[in-house]
Formats: C-alpha cells, sequence, structure tokens
C-alpha cells in the first residue's frame, strides 16, 4: 500500500497517456490501412512512415536541449494538443472528401516533430513524479505499456474500424486524448528543478554539448548484451 500511494501520481499519468498513445497509434495504423486501400501502392504507403520518423530522428539532436529549456508540462500538453488538432484536421478533411496523400505527409512530419519533442519531455516528467528507488520498477512498467500498445494497436484499430469506419478510431483516439490532457492539465503537478546549465547557452551549444558528450561516451550507443559471447573451441 505504501508503494502504491508513493506511484500515486505516475500510476494515473502512465495509464492516461498509455491509453492516449493508443489512440494515437490506432489513428496512425489506420490511416496506413486507409492509405493503402485508396492509392494500392505499396510505395505510397511505406512513406507514410517514412515521413512520420524521418522528422523524429532529425530532431531529437535538439528536443532534449529544447525539452530542458522549457516547462515539462508544458511541453506535453503543447505537443498532446498539436497532435489532436492534426487528428481533426484529417478527419475534416476525410468528411469533406478532400483528403489527398500530400495532407498525410505533411501531417504525419508535423506529428513527428512534436513526438521528438515530446518524448524527452515526458521522460523527465516520470523521473520528477517518483524517487530513485521507483526508477526500476516504473521503467518496467512504462515498457510493459509501451509492448503492450504495439500488440493491441493493429487489433483494436482492425476491429474498429471495421465496425465504426475511421470515424470510430478517430472518436476513440480524441477521447483517450481529452482524458489524458485533463488529468495532466488538473491533477498531475510536475515538480519544477533548478537548471545547472548556464541560461545563456543557445539551442545550437546545448546541441553540440550533447554531441560531444556521446562522442566521450560512446558506450552509450551501444546495446547492452543479454547473452555472453560464445567462444569459439
Amino acid at each position: 500500500m505504501k508503494t502504491l500511494k508513493e506511484l500515486k501520481y505516475f500510476i494515473i499519468l502512465w495509464l492516461t497517456q498509455s491509453l492516449s498513445s493508443l489512440g494515437s497509434s490506432m489513428t496512425g495504423f489506420s490511416l496506413v490501412i486507409w492509405l493503402y486501400q485508396d492509392s494500392g501502392s505499396a510505395l505510397t504507403t511505406s512513406l507514410l512512415t517514412v515521413c512520420s520518423y524521418a522528422p523524429y530522428v532529425l530532431m531529437s539532436i535538439f528536443a532534449g536541449a529544447i525539452s530542458d529549456k522549457w516547462n515539462k508540462k508544458a511541453v506535453m500538453l503543447i505537443c498532446d494538443s498539436f497532435a489532436a488538432v492534426c487528428t481533426v484536421i484529417t478527419l475534416v478533411l476525410m468528411k469533406t472528401g478532400s483528403l489527398a496523400v500530400w495532407h498525410l505527409y505533411v501531417l504525419n512530419a508535423l506529428n513527428g516533430l512534436m513526438n521528438s519533442v515530446q518524448s524527452p519531455a515526458a521522460d523527465v516528467a516520470v523521473t520528477l513524479l517518483i524517487s530513485e528507488k521507483h526508477y526500476q520498477k516504473t521503467s518496467g512498467m512504462r515498457s510493459f505499456s509501451n509492448s503492450l500498445v504495439s500488440i493491441l494497436t493493429p487489433v483494436f484499430a482492425a476491429a474498429v474500424m471495421s465496425f465504426a469506419g475511421m470515424e470510430g478510431v478517430i472518436a476513440f483516439d480524441l477521447t483517450t486524448f481529452a482524458a489524458a490532457f485533463i488529468v495532466l492539465l488538473f491533477f498531475i503537478k510536475i515538480p519544477h528543478t533548478e537548471q545547472v546549465s548556464d541560461k545563456s547557452e543557445t539551442l545550437l551549444q546545448s546541441a553540440k554539448s550533447g554531441l560531444l558528450y556521446l562522442k566521450s561516451n560512446k558506450g552509450i550507443l551501444y546495446p547492452p548484451r543479454i547473452f555472453p559471447r560464445r567462444i569459439p573451441c
């Protein structure tokens, strides 16, 4: 009971954000299905994923520096709201019959940019909500929810789309977004931390410092070995 009390706000944030992530993933998966049905081209459909991840990879160089300079809660709220607006725009374009492939490319690229900024802000926000002794436990919970979302996304998206169409998927997405947004805005208080870095440091200087740190600590870039390497006989 003591552990649950200490993790109360984390669990609330974790559950609502996981549901919101499921809704967003379902919308993305359904759009892939819709685009393939509309175009019949595997190349056109695969480029949709490229437009999502290419900005994410490029912007990740600066994302940490941006989230360090801004309020973590505000960053999460703004990025979630932006993603919801993109979803609403997609629905409006679809209902009016004017949704084109390039619309999806642009919207996915913008969502990729927002995700690259939100992700480090959310990671830091979680560590501020809990004590250090719970880091390992909460990390496992977040890994579990991420894996569960990956498994459930195609199942739920296909099921909802077959019964309620794209409108049903987007309705679920916006509902989970609203729940996560309200909880984060009114019920979660993320502590502020003092910045140890120089406030006069520019964004480019912060990104350069991060790259230099990675260069001097290359072990961070390599995944840990789960099994020992076999020694040949």
